[in-house]
């Protein structure tokens, strides 16, 4: 409709895994091999080193996701591939299980990108992030992670270079693995990434806000929320060339 907006559009960036996988693999940057699974009765022939992770192609939020998606040995795969694709709806990518430190990494801009300080998400009881360990903020946070230098410099060269070959816009998080190897392995880049800085609960004590990977970024890096949305905005502004146009037309 022509109407201006912040962030990546809803194209191939934001919503299959695999094709940014592909796109990440043809620009020669690391991320674990996979195939895909229409349903339990058609798993392509599985040449991947164990163990796997069984993950909805197109899912966000950790949907889906528990320990049983860890996959020591063939015979455990269909269930996991159905419980993917018949309870969720979704094909199933299965790709290799990268064993290291889980970090996600925020990216804010467009034509002159910024990468915010690392988050290292640990998990409390758990062997991977699911979908209650993550929104009920049950994971060990650090922020800013505690690589060397040399660490830093390449795991922040390799999330730009992600960014950048999926055309990412205004801001976004990419979620990787460092391997045991040093080596950063995309997993995932997350276009609608949660912005909140803080969490909140009801009277219950029931979780209604989860804190945003990306705000515990943005307060690393000495940003106030009116900063931090600020930055995503003008990035946009800057974007569509509005800088010297009225831009009040953007709460119209």
């Amino acid at each position: 409709f022509g109407i201006p907006y912040v962030g990546s559009g809803i194209d191939l960036v934001p919503l299959n895994k695999a094709q940014r996988k592909e796109i990440v693999a043809y620009n020669k940057l690391h991320t674990p091999n996979f195939v895909i699974a229409n349903d339990a009765d058609s798993i392509p022939e599985i040449n991947l080193n164990y163990p796997l992770f069984v993950k909805p192609i197109d899912g966000r939020g950790s949907a889906g996701i528990n320990e049983d998606n860890i996959i020591y040995t063939y015979k455990e795969l269909p269930r996991v591939v159905k419980k993917i694709t018949e309870r969720i709806g979704q094909k199933a990518l299965i790709e290799e299980f990268i064993e290291g430190r889980e970090i996600t990494v925020g990216v804010i801009g467009y034509k002159k990108p910024v990468v915010l300080p690392i988050v290292e998400i640990e998990y409390n009881s758990a062997k991977t992030n699911t979908f209650e360990h993550k929104m009920y903020d049950n994971e060990i946070i650090h922020c800013p992670a505690n690589f060397s230098k040399e660490d830093k410099k390449r795991i922040k060269d390799a999330a730009l270079n992600i960014y950048r070959v999926l055309n990412g816009k205004d801001y976004s998080r990419i979620d990787m693995i460092v391997g045991k190897d040093g080596i950063p392995y995309f997993l995932e880049i997350n276009t609608f990434a949660g912005l909140t800085m803080d969490s909140k609960k009801d009277e219950d004590g029931k979780m209604k806000v989860h804190h945003g990977y990306m705000g515990y970024a943005a307060k690393a890096a000495g940003m106030t929320a009116a900063e931090f949305i600020g930055n995503i905005l003008e990035s946009a502004i800057e974007r569509y060339g509005l800088r010297d146009k009225d831009t009040r037309k953007l709460t119209s």
